[in-house]
């Protein structure tokens, strides 16, 4: 500041600073000298602010471990079977007699078709995880194992478009007591994935933040699946213009496969590529602790499987011919999910 005055006083004519008025200052003090020290101290500001916020970015930097817990809302997951599938007349273990199995194509060919599907609305489960990583300032990485359990109600089975004559049709036989049904139970999903996050660091205690990440992802589920016929009391015979009342007047077949269920109870586990987008907000209780709210949705891929059905008509699972093995294919989407949840941050 002496400096200031004399670069602008020092070499001023002395009738100029005589003459002028007492508290006020000479016209070259309030222009130029004034200008510079506004510009001076907006400099100073300036650099006290980049100061705080690199403070702040080194202040957040080194390993960390992170803990969450919260909700998993998954989105309708699909499951589609297809395989083939011949008509009930055709099965030879319902018959006594080999030679009255039917020989036409419908039952020697591989033309007849079980196609279909379930559309499962599942309930908000729990998740968690624990995630490990290293802050470089305003980027941090670290990899993440996050797993979730979902509730999924069971679903009603839809007759596919491209479906054959042995399943379309069929209403008149399931039992009413328990219609075709699909039921997906014991959900759980895991994850370990990379993720990198870009946070906003500033001078306040709030930080929000963005990431991405990706990496393996397990699915495992139990799967039932089941067709209950009609038994002869419940009118299985009516479905073919019999008569509970006298059931030796109808095929042998029809009378055997009253009553009989086909089923599949498996447990899925498959394990593909996944990815998810974060975000969230921290709020730093100290350099070393954050508490914060963290969303993300995650993608999980499809899952398909060809399985042997456990059951078939009541008998071991084979096609008409008594010997092949009766096996579907089942494609199982739109697996992924949203979550929300508190986390709590600790820079080690």
């Amino acid at each position: 500041m002496i400096s200031f005055f004399r670069n602008h006083l020092g070499h001023a004519p002395r009738a100029a600073l005589s003459t002028a008025p007492l508290g006020r200052a000479p016209a070259a003090l309030s222009a130029a000298g004034l200008g510079s020290l506004s510009a001076a101290l907006s400099a100073a500001a300036l650099g006290c602010l980049l100061a705080a916020s690199n403070a702040a970015a080194q202040s957040s930097g080194g390993l960390y471990v992170t803990l969450g817990v919260g909700l998993s809302d998954a989105a309708g997951v699909e499951a589609a079977i297809s395989g083939i599938n011949h008509p009930t007349r055709c099965d030879r273990l319902l018959y006594t007699d080999p030679a009255e199995v039917p020989t036409d194509p419908a039952c020697t060919g591989n033309d007849s078709r079980l196609e279909g599907g379930y559309s499962f609305a599942p309930e908000r489960g729990l998740g968690g995880g624990v995630a490990i990583g290293y802050s470089f300032g305003a980027v941090s990485a670290e990899i993440e194992v996050f797993q979730r359990h979902q509730v999924i109600q069971e679903a009603a089975f839809t007759v596919g478009a491209t479906a054959s004559d042995a399943i379309v049709g069929k209403d008149t036989e399931w039992s009413p007591l328990l219609p075709p049904w699909g039921d997906i139970s014991e959900f759980r999903g895991r994850q370990i994935y990379a993720n990198v996050y870009y946070r906003l660091d500033n001078p306040t205690p709030l930080t929000p933040y963005l990431g991405v990440g990706g990496g393996p992802a397990w699915t495992d589920y139990r799967w039932y699946a089941g067709f209950l016929r009609k038994s002869i009391a419940e009118g299985y015979l009516e479905a073919f213009g019999g008569s509970r009342t006298n059931p030796e007047a109808s095929p042998e077949w029809q009378r055997r496969a009253a009553g009989t269920i086909s089923q599949i109870d498996a447990f899925v586990s498959e394990r593909g590529l996944g990815f998810q987008a974060l975000g969230g907000l921290d709020y730093r209780f100290s350099d070393d602790l954050s508490l914060g709210v963290r969303v993300r949705w995650v993608h999980i891929p499809d899952i398909a499987i060809d399985q042997l059905w456990t059951t078939v008509r009541s008998h071991a699972p084979v096609h008409a011919d008594g010997t092949t093995p009766f096996e579907s294919r089942f494609d199982f989407t739109k697996l992924g999910y949203m979550a929300g949840g508190l986390t709590l941050r600790y820079r080690l």
